[in-house]
């Protein structure tokens, strides 16, 4: 359903108008703007089972923000054929259009994550002449419309790009309620930054909202990681930047996801030269509230995976036509027991989607922002002692079943259950908080990362720049575009400890 991208026509002949001119500390304008935006595909993601508001409301908003920003956006929109059997209404789409070659639609059999499938299917349907790819949340918006121009800009020089360097998470306000700050996972690590879970108190980098690559890369690695059916794969794919994939699946996971997860993880080190060729953007974004974010974690989403030893290779299809990913239908020859399993593993999906509540707007809670005196540590490339059962050079070819000739789906062979698993510590799967940053690379401000693009280094006086964002937090209002001083920023006593989900929770 919906269209096939790559056999368009005249797919520029209604190009979204240039972005307005806006002042930035980066590249010269006329430089950045020397490039070509039409080899830029943005993509972009709903599904919403729940069908809630916010999600759609932020998409309107964003795809308003694409074309400010003068790129084509391809939208894929995936609904579910399964809600009602779940007390869920039934789906229609909502945001896009069967005339609309920009519009991509698929109808799902199952509810699940499918983030990362629609994304490898996007890019699957594009037309030969999109260079470069980004895919981007719906509910983010950059500081600075010349974001696609440095996109292009960094894509030359870097295979893998995460497009913001700092992130500011709002509250139902609004611009005018701030109440977390998180620097990139790519900052993270140009910067020698603490890359550290059991330290996410002192420094949180994260690893979502938006990435882009080029074409030919994305395609080297296969695409992104597709079998992460409760999510997760935005922290999947940083880690396995640095070749520390391992470090993102916890410990009583079947041992295929580990198996399936360390095999995807290595071509995307070796792309990435274990995080030296990787790059940001030196601008901002916002993030824009759907719900409380402790909602999120209301059910555990590895404990789905754990409670029913999830296998992706004895557990997850791929349709022959459309390259959606599956759970295995009733087998009627099949066990009844087995039936259930796989019935029960979508309903615990189903309800950790109802958990999240993102419509809620009444009850905030604040997270708690460490100490800005905290004492900032080297980045530490090594990788913590990580003991599993097996051995995992030993892993089976493939992610999920591959397609056949026969159409339809289907799945492997049931393997052994796993063996015990050991890691030194859980909390590498939990986003246990942020560090308290402030703003930067507003539209009129002069900034530390000015030489970004002339010496080819990333923001050369780091500890100066960073000072800023540690003692800048005092109580404010009426934040406007052009400059976060004006904020309703929460600062707390010390850190929590509160158990936020995994990262890259955020869609």
């Amino acid at each position: 359903m919906g269209c096939n991208l790559s056999q368009q026509h005249d797919y520029h002949s209604d190009r979204p108008s240039q972005p307005r001119s806006s002042k930035t500390s980066h590249e010269s304008s006329n430089k950045i703007k020397s490039y070509d935006l039409s080899n830029l595909a943005v993509i972009t993601i709903i599904f919403n089972p729940v069908k809630f508001k916010s999600r759609y409301e932020h998409y309107q908003n964003f795809a308003a923000h694409m074309n400010q920003s003068g790129v084509q956006l391809i939208t894929v929109e995936c609904i579910f054929e399964s809600t009602t059997r779940f007390g869920l209404p039934p789906q229609t789409f909502e945001v896009t259009r069967a005339d609309n070659r920009y519009h991509v639609q698929l109808v799902a059999p199952c509810i699940l994550w499918m983030k990362e499938n629609l994304i490898n299917i996007a890019v699957q349907r594009l037309p030969p002449q999109f260079e470069y790819v980004a895919w981007i949340d719906a509910d983010i918006e950059f500081d600075s419309l010349d974001w696609p121009y440095l996109t292009i800009a960094e894509l030359q020089r870097y295979p893998i790009v995460q497009l913001f360097e700092l992130s500011f998470f709002l509250g139902p306000m609004g611009k005018k309620e701030i109440l977390r700050r998180d620097y990139s996972f790519v900052y993270s690590i140009r910067n020698k930054k603490p890359i550290d879970p059991r330290r996410y108190n002192e420094w949180y980098p994260h690893p979502g909202y938006a990435w882009a690559m080029r074409r030919s890369a994305f395609n080297s690695i296969r695409g992104l990681i597709d079998f992460c059916i409760v999510g997760s794969a935005d922290l999947h794919f940083a880690f396995a930047l640095l070749n520390r994939i391992e470090e993102t699946v916890p410990p009583g996971l079947h041992e295929d996801y580990h198996e399936l997860a360390v095999r995807w993880g290595k071509p995307v080190a070796q792309l990435a030269q274990n995080g030296e060729n990787v790059s940001y953007l030196p601008i901002n974004i916002w993030h824009f509230w759907h719900g409380e974010r402790n909602n999120r974690n209301y059910v555990n989403r590895w404990a789905i995976l754990k409670k029913h030893q999830y296998s992706p290779i004895n557990d997850l299809e791929k349709n022959d036509d459309t390259d959606l990913v599956r759970l295995p239908g009733k087998n009627p020859l099949g066990h009844r027991q087995e039936n259930s399993r796989i019935e029960a593993i979508e309903r615990d999906i189903v309800d950790y989607f109802k958990s999240r509540n993102e419509d809620d707007t009444n009850t905030i809670h604040t997270p708690v922002q460490p100490q800005p005196n905290v004492k900032k540590q080297s980045f530490i490339a090594t990788k913590p002692q990580v003991k599993r059962g097996g051995n995992s050079d030993h892993i089976r070819p493939g992610i999920i079943p591959p397609k056949h000739s026969q159409g339809g789906t289907r799945s492997r062979n049931r393997s052994p259950s796993p063996p015990d698993n050991d890691i030194d510590d859980d909390n590498t799967y939990v986003d246990d908080g942020a560090d308290p940053e402030d703003d930067h690379h507003s539209e009129n401000n002069d900034s530390s990362c000015l030489d970004h693009y002339s010496d080819n280094e990333h923001c050369g006086n780091v500890s100066e720049h960073e000072h800023h964002h540690h003692y800048h937090h005092e109580d404010c209002s009426n934040v406007g575009h052009s400059g976060y001083n004006n904020c309703n920023s929460h600062v707390g006593d010390g850190f929590d400890n509160t158990d936020y989900d995994t990262a890259g929770i955020f869609y």
